[in-house]
């Protein structure tokens, strides 16, 4: 949580990737603080953002979502960049308070501040109370549990729902990558059911009345996650249902964020290579190695492009050939990418250590469902270094 903290503040001023654009996203905005709970609400984010009249944030961002979701009910300090969110419904958690507004986007810490970090259409927002660690024991909300479950159940009938919670490590430089665990032990209502997860984070439910409800997990001081479900008989006309059709939509409905619902791509992170180190040649990588997230509907490959410049010339790695060939014009994005698979630990061993010259190796992921993750952030999914003699 420390870490986390110093990241969250570090954050504020800093720009990943490219410059968002000022489009509107459409996406789902939950709120959860001490007293006040708000989502999750279907949004569209306005175009800009310019809370004091005076610093205008693209609308398709963190901020965006923030100022939908709350109907501009929040405020908040713009320092190093972005805006800091203090007050959101009226609930006021001002940095050094004992809490702080954390934001995440599809379940996952976000390294930039609320200004700079983009949200794209289907996207869910989380903005929370979180813990203060310099208050020792004062309560609040740690990193989400997520849901997976069916949208629409049958009356009568137990189906199986999954919980996973969010777990972020922090690297030397503060960037935090977050993974999801199985989460043991969550409570899980729907209705009139109520569950406890196991140790591969399910539960089995049993819902007996009709209509709409709202599923709610939670854990501990986690943040809680909700969604929308809704309990038919098949022939009630209910959960858009027609009358007298004996249908049993629960049998057939995805999972919440399941493959058949799959928008986003995996994030990947590249292992064992320091981003701006400077190696001796003797030390110089030669196994690359790295890591992607679980993803809903699986890892159907992982590519890396590696690129070299020594001088004005440079070269860039033929996997096909195992060799370093050269390429009329520099530039990474010259550079040819190659697969290393589709696990979601992954290595690779080159046929020697890397000569002397400053090197690029990136890495992109494309998920079963076909999105493609080439936002190539330094630290994480590029490497930027040199090998000296």
């Amino acid at each position: 949580m420390l870490k986390r903290l110093f990241s969250a503040v570090a954050a504020v001023g800093l720009l990943l990737g490219a410059a968002a654009s000022a489009d509107a996203a459409d996406v789902t905005v939950q709120i959860e603080g001490r007293d006040v709970q708000r989502g999750p609400v279907a949004v569209t984010t306005p175009a800009t953002v310019n809370k004091d009249g005076t610093n205008t944030c693209p609308g398709n961002t963190a901020v965006g979502a923030l100022e939908a979701g709350t109907s501009g009910d929040w405020s908040g300090d713009f320092m190093f960049g972005s805006y800091m969110p203090t007050t959101v419904l009226g609930e006021n958690h001002a940095f050094g308070s004992g809490a702080y507004w954390s934001i995440y986007i599809n379940g996952r810490y976000q390294n930039a501040g609320v200004c700079d970090a983009v949200v794209h259409d289907g996207d869910e927002v989380l903005i929370f109370a979180s813990d203060d660690p310099f208050v020792p024991g004062n309560g609040g909300f740690e990193e989400p549990v997520l849901l997976q479950a069916p949208a629409v159940v049958t009356v009568g009938q137990p189906f199986t729902v999954k919980v996973v919670e969010a777990v972020t490590g922090f690297d030397d430089l503060g960037t935090g990558t977050t993974e999801f665990h199985n989460s043991v032990g969550a409570t899980v209502t729907a209705g009139d059911a109520s569950a406890t997860t196991g140790a591969d984070g399910t539960a089995t439910l049993t819902v007996t009345r009709p209509g709409p409800f709202t599923y709610v997990v939670k854990k501990g001081h986690r943040a809680p996650d909700r969604a929308p479900g809704c309990a038919t008989t098949g022939s009630d006309g209910l959960c858009g249902t027609s009358p007298g059709t004996g249908t049993s939509p629960g049998t057939t409905t995805p999972f919440l964020g399941d493959g058949a619902n799959d928008t986003h791509a995996s994030f990947g992170r590249i292992l064992g290579v320091s981003n701006g180190a400077r190696y001796k040649r003797k030390r110089a990588p030669r196994e690359l190695r790295g890591r992607v997230d679980p993803d809903p509907s699986g890892i159907k490959d992982i590519e890396l492009r590696i690129t070299r410049r020594l001088g004005k010339r440079c070269t860039t790695y033929d996997a096909r050939t195992e060799r370093h060939v050269r390429m009329k014009r520099c530039g990474a994005v010259r550079g040819r990418w190659f697969s290393v698979g589709d696990k979601l630990e992954w290595s690779y061993l080159l046929p020697g250590r890397l000569p002397r010259g400053r090197w690029v190796i990136d890495m992109r992921t494309t998920d079963g469902a076909g999105n493609v993750n080439d936002n190539l952030i330094r630290g994480r999914s590029r490497m930027v270094f040199h090998v000296v003699r």
